[in-house]
């Protein structure tokens, strides 16, 4: 905008993303393998704690650009965030509470991701 507040969101926004792609690659990892439970669990509230502040930070870029936007990716944060409660309170296996936390999801975190990806090549 005037004084440039649309670039420097554009740029944090960028940061952000790159941010989640690898809290993501480290998700996927765990999941595909086996890890250490605690690392995982803050690999997962990171997750969660950066894909929410790129809500923040794409809501803000389209009200800026004078454009209404919503955020699609709210279930999977709900998801996530009752993955962490689950595992809080039970102590159950993470593996799993995690699979099934982002197996239920619409959008699936992929769908998320992908959009992102593509949000990101455009801030270039």
């Amino acid at each position: 905008m005037r004084d440039g507040t649309d670039e420097i969101i554009k740029t944090k926004l960028y940061g952000e993303i790159e941010t989640l792609e690898q809290q993501y690659r480290a998700l996927k990892g765990y999941l595909a393998e086996s890890g250490d439970n605690l690392e995982i669990i803050s690999t997962l509230k990171g997750f969660r704690d950066t894909l929410n502040k790129i809500s923040t930070h794409v809501l803000t870029l389209y009200t800026l650009e004078g454009q209404k936007a919503k955020i699609t990716w709210e279930p999977l944060l709900t998801n996530i965030d009752n993955a962490l409660e689950t595992l809080q309170s039970l102590r159950s296996k993470p593996k799993s509470t995690i699979q099934l936390s982002l197996n239920i999801s619409e959008p699936k975190i992929e769908e998320v991701m992908s959009y992102l990806l593509t949000l990101k090549k455009s801030l270039q």
